[in-house]
């Protein structure tokens, strides 16, 4: 067979093994990513939860892809290997395609979430139910209080929500100031999704990446193996 016929196989097989466990990482953070952004959606206007929910469907079909192309590696396979090879070089651009978007959403999401929270604030305090319930969702989650701290809440002559405890009674609709989280939810929030969002940039392209070998050593295991048949029929 040749040392790069056997070369490439096993290349190939352990590169699939490496993206199979990529695969196992982008699912994973990506689903934390979408049940973290639950009680952010209004904010985000979806788009938290879209990009982690493709990519939630990427890191699936890398782990399926690559587990497959381990056994096309093993049996040998020209066919599935070219097969293989398309269908990861497909989700390749579309896994780069996602990278980038998160990163785009990076830099625009402080502006979009700071108009958003401004306005949910603002009718917070002016007794809005709904809005209410959604800065209770934020702060609790994000363990933060108010935009910019508690004190939006007491200069705008309210009391600070239990919420914004960080040792919350389960009886008490209140917070003293003195047991309030200090930091605002604006830069908290900012702060996380700008993080959750790099971290699915960075993993989706360097998953990109360790899968354009995998393509490369497809293809080329594939042409070695359709070479190898031809001789045996000559």
């Amino acid at each position: 067979m040749g040392f790069f016929f056997c070369t490439s196989k096993y290349i190939l097989f352990f590169f699939n093994l490496a993206c199979a466990l990529l695969g196992l990482t982008v699912l994973g953070v990506s689903i934390y990513a979408n049940i973290q952004g639950r009680s952010l959606k209004t904010f985000l206007e979806g788009e938290l939860n879209i990009t982690s929910i493709l990519l939630i469907c990427v890191g699936a079909a890398v782990f399926l892809i690559a587990f497959f192309g381990c056994c096309g590696a093993i049996r040998e396979d020209s066919c599935y290997l070219n097969t293989y090879g398309v269908i990861l070089s497909i989700l390749l651009l579309a896994q780069i395609a996602l990278g980038v978007l998160a990163f785009v959403y990076k830099s625009r999401f402080p502006d979009t979430f700071s108009k958003y929270l401004d306005e949910t604030f603002d009718k917070a305090i002016h007794d809005d139910k709904e809005a209410i319930v959604q800065m209770s969702e934020i702060q609790s989650t994000l363990e933060c209080c108010g935009v910019t701290d508690y004190n939006d809440y007491t200069s705008n002559h309210k009391e600070i929500p239990a919420s914004c405890c960080m040792n919350r009674q389960q009886n008490n609709s209140t917070c003293p100031a003195n047991e309030a989280y200090q930091k605002g939810c604006k830069q908290v929030a900012t702060d996380f999704i700008k993080l959750i969002l790099q971290s699915l940039g960075i993993i989706s392209v360097t998953v990109g990446g360790v899968e354009l070998l995998g393509v490369i050593f497809a293809f080329c295991l594939a042409s070695s193996i359709k070479r190898n048949e031809m001789r045996g029929y000559a």
